[in-house]
């Protein structure tokens, strides 16, 4: 299913597909919110910009499948970065988001815009007593840092919980109609903006950006990346400062608006709960389920935990739309801001908003437009693409180490050919390896095999018809996951994603898979 933002614009604006090279002061790559909040401020500042986008319509893909809080409160995060970076980085952290939700409201009120936008508190709760104390030390930590936080033990939610830290007057809107309000003003202010184009490299001659894409070509000043998770790696290392994980919601008619807030829990598994309304019905979000893209798991449940969570409490319901999306989740929890690398001036890079892009885009969009204005930001210092400061998140960077070695094709070949059939499941094939013996492959499935040498990786349709492409992603080499809920080939590594067919979904990886013919 799609997501019901996506179904929420009726007459899109429509935008053309390159045709022509050009010449502009900032190229921005990516049309999700970040790179329209970017393209939306330097466009009021006078300067010539242009914003590359390779899907069909902008902010298809991580904007429009968020649940679209607008929020400092990042779950549990203050206390974390008090005890590691100090209370003066992480009061940066907290009033730079809370800035943004306010600069946000300005844009909001100033354009006009009609996007659902409704002030709400916000809260963190828990029913862990392991997590309870954890709770009471965060709510003490925002305090310290300025902001009014309350530590409770009820919500409007319909169960009891041991506790919660609340956040009063956050945000909440709908985040397509804002984008397409953002990408109208930036049309106003003579900005363009292209779709159906592919950016396949960036090169730099003397001071000037060379964007490529198929066919024609972007010369500017400026590149800001604002891809999501980043597809060119060299210089930057962003490959091994983070990775993606994958999270589900579920739009469900429980009748009637039945509590006011935005809610997460503190522990796993992770639900999330907020209203929305929607064609004058008001229908309730619920989100989790999250896991590390292109884990080896069985994820045809996914969108069932969700639904069964909330059956628990409203056995009626019923589920109108199902979505799910990627986000870029960082080693150290904060985003990655700023200069992209320090051998190349002048490109700027938002990445890393940890599943908390609404307001980490305008962080971003704010401090790299005042890096470009040449003004000094006051959050800047923080949010550093450059940082080198050592990473406290042992058990993240190790998993990560863990998962990228493992999933890296030398590492899986060690094994001699004729111990290997099949990779990931050896009662899938065996016996003759004529083409087309894939009898004991289920209907709808999907396998990684060792076949006359070749690594393959074979889905079979509902109808029997086999699609085979070569598993290996095209970012870094990784061998890829089979996904059997989405039907597509996940990258454990990276986060990258393809359909069945081999047909690129989700960077860092921009080149499609190679199809193998088994005829």
């Amino acid at each position: 299913m799609n997501s019901l933002w996506l179904n929420s614009i009726e007459n899109k604006t429509k935008f053309n597909k390159l045709e022509k090279d050009i010449s502009t002061d900032v190229c921005i790559i990516g049309a999700g919110i970040f790179g329209l909040t970017c393209g939306y401020y330097l466009t009021k500042q006078g300067y010539n910009v242009v914003i590359l986008e390779k899907e069909p319509y902008i902010s298809s893909k991580t904007t429009g499948h968020t649940t679209a809080k607008i929020t400092s409160q990042h779950n549990l995060i203050y206390k974390y970065l008090v005890d590691s970076l100090g209370v003066s980085m992480a009061k940066q952290y907290l009033y730079a988001n809370q800035t943004a939700i306010e600069n946000i409201y300005k844009i909001i009120e100033e354009e006009k815009m009609e996007c659902d936008f409704e002030r709400q508190d916000s809260y963190v709760y828990t029913n862990n007593s392991d997590e309870l104390e954890k709770i009471k030390l965060e709510n003490e930590a925002v305090n310290s840092l300025g902001f009014k936080s309350e530590f409770v033990t009820s919500t409007p939610l319909p169960f009891n919980m041991l506790g919660a830290i609340k956040f009063p007057n956050q945000a909440e809107f709908n985040p397509i109609k804002y984008a397409y309000g953002l990408a109208n003003a930036i049309i106003k202010n003579s900005g363009k903006i292209y779709i159906d184009t592919l950016v396949q490299n960036i090169e730099k001659e003397d001071d000037i950006f060379i964007t490529s894409c198929k066919d024609y070509v972007v010369r500017s000043k400026y590149v800001i990346l604002a891809t999501h998770y980043p597809f060119i790696d060299r210089l930057g290392y962003y490959f091994l400062k983070m990775y993606q994980s994958t999270s589900y919601v579920i739009a469900v008619d429980i009748g009637s608006k039945t509590f006011d807030g935005m809610y997460i829990n503190s522990e796993q598994p992770t639900f999330s709960y907020r209203f929305i309304n929607y064609n004058s019905k008001n229908l309730l979000l619920v989100g989790g389920a999250d896991h590390k893209t292109g884990s080896k798991i069985d994820l045809s449940n996914a969108y069932n935990i969700l639904e069964d969570e909330v059956r628990k409490y409203y056995p009626d319901c019923k589920v109108l739309y199902k979505w799910n999306t990627e986000d870029c989740i960082t080693l150290d929890k904060i985003p990655y801001i700023g200069e992209f690398s320090h051998f190349m001036p002048n490109m700027y890079i938002g990445t890393g908003f940890n599943k908390w892009g609404m307001t980490s885009s305008n962080v971003a969009g704010n401090i790299i437009v005042d890096k470009i204005l040449g003004r000094e930001n006051e959050y800047e210092n923080v949010f550093k693409a450059t940082r080198l400061h050592p990473i406290k998140n042992n058990v993240e960077l190790g998993n990560m180490i863990k998962e990228t070695t493992n999933s890296l094709v030398i590492n899986k070949f060690k094994v001699p050919d004729a111990d290997l059939d099949v990779i990931e499941d050896n009662s899938v094939m065996s016996g003759s390896k004529k083409a087309g013996n894939f009898e004991k492959i289920k209907n709808d499935s999907g396998h990684v095999l060792k076949y006359n040498g070749q690594t393959i990786g074979i889905y079979k349709d509902n109808d029997g018809k086999i699609f085979a492409v070569n598993p290996i992603c095209t970012h870094l080499g990784c061998l890829l996951s089979w996904n059997n809920l989405d039907k597509t080939w996940d990258c454990p590594c990276h986060g990258s994603r393809f359909d069945y067919k081999g047909h690129q979904l989700y960077n860092p990886a921009i080149r499609d898979l190679d199809v193998i013919d088994l005829n």
